[in-house]
Order: C-alpha cells, then sequence, then structure tokens
C-alpha cells in the first residue's frame, strides 16, 4: 500500500482481477474482464476499456453499464491524453461526478485507454491516482500481451490459408516465411527442404536476404554440421550471439563483422520425418529464446506438412506421367495393330489424329482436353476387332444385316475402352463418331448438341479422310469433292460450326 494512503480510498483494495487473465483471450474478452474488475471497486459508476491503433484511433472493446452511450469527453481531453500518455482528472458538473482517464502505455507508447466514472466528486485524490496509475502499467502489459496473441492468431491463419491455398511450395512458402520473420521481428529467413534419401537441403524460399548475402551468412545449416550427420534430432539450434559462435565453423564462415547476429534453426517434421528446416536470423543479439514459441511450433508443423504434400504430388505426377506414356505406347501400338489387320485403312488412325488435333486447337478446344482427344482418334475404330473378316474386308457393298454388325463397332469399343480409360473425351469419341447431326446417326440416335463436342469435330475428319482414301468399293475422291460434301451436309450430318472450322483448317 502507498505511504500516506488514507482510509478514505482503502475501498479500492476490494478486488482483484480474475487469474483467468494470464489465459488467451480475444480482446474483447479481455476488455470485459478488466471492466468487470473496477465496476466491483466501490465508488466507480462507469468504466470504459479501449486499444489504440497506431494511428491513435481509439477503439472502445468494453464497458458497463452496457446501455452507458459514447462518452463525450471535454473538449481535447481525449486528444490530450493520447497526445502526451499523461492521467488526466476532470469534474463533470453538469452530471456531478469525477472522471479519469488513464493512459496505457507500453515502452512509452500509448495502446489503450482506460475511463472510469465515480459519482464521488472527490474520488480521485493523489493516492488513489497514484495507486490506479501503477495498476495501468500491469493491465497496459497484459493488453499488450493480448494484442500480440489476437495478431499472432491472425497470422497463423493467414499462414494456413496461404499454405492451403496451393501445394505448389515454391509460390505458397516465401509469403508465409515474410508472415514469420514480420511477427517475430527476424531480419532475414529461409526455409529448405529435405531428402531423406540423399540427406541434401534445398532452398525453396528465403526473405530479407539477397542471393549474394546468402553465401556470407555466419551461420546456417550447412557450415554448422559441416561433416556430420544432420537429423531432426539435432534441432533445434538457437544461438543468442553469432560472434560467440566460432570455435566449430569453418574459417570462410567465421562471424568477424557479420550483420546478422542471432540464429534459430527449427525443424519441420511431420509424420515423425524431417522436411525440411526454417531459419531466422536477427541483427542484434537476441536474450529471449525464440525457439521456445508455440506460435512457431504451429507454423513449422504447417510448413512441414506443406512440403509433404507438395513431395507427395509431385512424385504423383511424375508417376502418372510415366504410366501415361506407356498408355500411349500401348495405344498406338493397338491402332497399328489394327491396321494391320485391315491393310486397306492403313495410316488412316494416324491421318485422323493430325487432323483432328488442328481441328481441336482451330476451335479453342482447352488444352487439357488435347491428349485425349487424341487418344480418342488413334482408338476411335478398336472395336472393329470385333467385327468378323467377312463383313470387315468385303469388297463389295454390305447387306443390312452386315451392315448393323459393321455399326457395332462403336460399341464393342465402348466396352473395351470403358473399364480402363481415363477420360470421360476419349470414350465420347470412340461411342459417338457415327451420330448425325439430324438424329439418324448411330449407335444412340443423338441428335445436335446432345452429341459431345469432340465426337462432333471427329466425325467431320474421320468422313473426310475416308472419302479422301481408297476403299476396296470405291476409289479415293479429290479434296474437293470431299469438302464439297462435308459443306452439303453442314446441318444435317454434320455440326454447320464445325464444319465452318475444318474448312479454315482444310485449307491451310
Amino acid at each position: 500500500m502507498p505511504s500516506g494512503f488514507n482510509i478514505s480510498s482503502a475501498h479500492v483494495l476490494t478486488a482483484k482481477p480474475d487469474q483467468s487473465l494470464n489465459a488467451s483471450m480475444d480482446i474483447t474478452a479481455w476488455g470485459n474482464l478488466w471492466v468487470r474488475f473496477f465496476a466491483g471497486l466501490a465508488g466507480i459508476s462507469q468504466v470504459w476499456v479501449g486499444r489504440v491503433d497506431e494511428d491513435s484511433t481509439v477503439h472502445w472493446v468494453a464497458n458497463t453499464p452496457s446501455s452507458t452511450g459514447f462518452h463525450q469527453f471535454p473538449k481535447n481531453t481525449l486528444e490530450n491524453v493520447i497526445q502526451f500518455g499523461r492521467v488526466h482528472i476532470y469534474q463533470d458538473h453538469d452530471t456531478l461526478t469525477s472522471n479519469g482517464l488513464f493512459p496505457l502505455l507500453e515502452h512509452n507508447r500509448l495502446i489503450g485507454v482506460v475511463r472510469l466514472q465515480s459519482r464521488q466528486t472527490d474520488y480521485f485524490q493523489p493516492e488513489t491516482i497514484n495507486w490506479l496509475s501503477n495498476l495501468m502499467t500491469g493491465i497496459a502489459h497484459s493488453l499488450s500481451q493480448e494484442m500480440y496473441k489476437t495478431r499472432e492468431r491472425n497470422l497463423e491463419f493467414s499462414i494456413h490459408n496461404i499454405l492451403q491455398s496451393t501445394l505448389n511450395v515454391e509460390k505458397t512458402v516465401p509469403a508465409a516465411l515474410e508472415i514469420i520473420v514480420s511477427i517475430l521481428k527476424a531480419d532475414a529467413g529461409m526455409v529448405y527442404s529435405h531428402h531423406s534419401t540423399s540427406g541434401q537441403f534445398e532452398r525453396i524460399a528465403f526473405f530479407g536476404l539477397s542471393p549474394m548475402a546468402l553465401e556470407k551468412l555466419p551461420g546456417g545449416i550447412r557450415p554448422i554440421h559441416a561433416g556430420k550427420p544432420f537429423s531432426k534430432e539435432s534441432l533445434p539450434i538457437w544461438i543468442e550471439d553469432l560472434r560467440n559462435f566460432s570455435s566449430t565453423l569453418p574459417s570462410k564462415n567465421k562471424p568477424g563483422d557479420a550483420v546478422l547476429r542471432s540464429y534459430l534453426a527449427l525443424p519441420l517434421i511431420a509424420h515423425h520425418e524431417l522436411k525440411g528446416v526454417l531459419e531466422l536470423y536477427w541483427k542484434n543479439p537476441n536474450t529471449e529464446r525464440i525457439s521456445q514459441s508455440g506460435f512457431l511450433d504451429r507454423v513449422s508443423e504447417q510448413l512441414a506438412f506443406a512440403i509433404e504434400r507438395s513431395r507427395i504430388l509431385n512424385d504423383l505426377q511424375k508417376n502418372n506421367q510415366f504410366l501415361l506414356s506407356r498408355y500411349d505406347v500401348i495405344i498406338e501400338g493397338l491402332s497399328r495393330a489394327l491396321e494391320l489387320r485391315d491393310l486397306e485403312t492403313e495410316g488412316h488412325s494416324q491421318r485422323v489424329c493430325e487432323l483432328t488435333m488442328r481441328l481441336a486447337k482451330n476451335m479453342q478446344i482447352p488444352r487439357e482436353q488435347w491428349d485425349d482427344i487424341r487418344r480418342g482418334a488413334l482408338l476411335h475404330d478398336i472395336g472393329k476387332i470385333g467385327i468378323p473378316d467377312a463383313v470387315l474386308l468385303k469388297p463389295g457393298s454390305l447387306t443390312q444385316q452386315e451392315r448393323r454388325m459393321m455399326q457395332l463397332h462403336v460399341v464393342y469399343a465402348y466396352n473395351i475402352l470403358s473399364p480402363t480409360a481415363t477420360s470421360r473425351v476419349t470414350l465420347d469419341i470412340i461411342h459417338y463418331h457415327h451420330e448425325h447431326w439430324d438424329g439418324n446417326g448411330y449407335p444412340d440416335g443423338l441428335k445436335g448438341a446432345q452429341i459431345p463436342l469432340a465426337a462432333r469435330l471427329f466425325s467431320a475428319v474421320d468422313v473426310f479422310d475416308a472419302l479422301t482414301s481408297d476403299r476396296p468399293y470405291r476409289s479415293a475422291w479429290s479434296r474437293d469433292h470431299a469438302i464439297k460434301y462435308l459443306k452439303e451436309q453442314a446441318g444435317t450430318k454434320f455440326d454447320p460450326l464445325v464444319i465452318k472450322s475444318f474448312l479454315d483448317v482444310a485449307h491451310n
């Protein structure tokens, strides 16, 4: 109790703040806690608690009574408290109350303000003001901590959103690292991925450093662990001052007059495996052991899982690319095998494939569909392996029954490929390339836009190549004759827009 503290003001000691203040709360909960504390003091009728932004804007976060409107302070009263950071006591003669405005200062920076009102006009005696001012120091510190925790939570959520936005760590990790460096007031940072098989590290992000400066760093996982096995058990590493850490460094990495002084290396661990390392540097020595930060533990885990997800995706893409390349080889082999059986159409699949791709690009079909269209063009007649030679290789015209049998090749093709086909587009081509715009095609009699676009464009190409190739029952047509036929059949057998685009391709 301060000396000279008189009995009339002793009532201010009758309440203490809840011990739960040490727990993490949002700013509003923090404000309500202190409002309840002050409201429990005898003589206090109104309480306002607010935080102050860096631009000196006051945000009142809690007050009591809750029905009390915004308090109109005398002219320049609040502004003076904010500007000079001094306690201001005044009487309101209209309401016969006394009021006190107390700044909340942290390291001489105004971060909040508390306004107390009493119906006792002599409430704010020097002893009371002195006691309250001392209390405000503790309140300011708790507000600072709460503001930091709130900012930390918000930034942690931002890091989470950044890392979840894409699986490409080269795009996400640099932005996340910038936030980490900022909140920890570090001057530089780097993130490495770790390859367990080779034991090598690969830098995937850096912030606050130029590429030239990277080579001059006094610390770092390479010189510190030169010649030693590096694993998650050897982390974290915290060096308060690199100037005092030189005996184990190679000569070219000795700190000397290095600008960066404090160093922290944290393991990035996911599923009990080292996925990488987070390095942070400070220009001034840090006496506080930053590596104990719960924030760092959480974001390090997020970085680790982001690296792991990216690595899994890369492995899947490589495996998928390999499988697709093998798949394409098989498809081309099947296409050639079919032509060996039906020599009169030799080269047909390759020709229609090339022309189909030109038409697809001219019609601005999305690039991601090109491979699927190409596969469909190569395999469009694979169902003919189910057609008897007597029908498939017949030199003359087919009977009605034989024609129906030939038409089954699209059904056979669908049944052959549907269990393994990787795309709906591929199946659409092989199943529907004999459908007609007017609905008189086969196998399902689809009409107009009911026919998938890929099948519509391939249909035009397939007929054009068939007409311009020799067949057992007729000689090849000229290009001009075939083009004239396609134009005549636009709107009947073929999609008019497809034929329009086809003519552009055919004349180029």
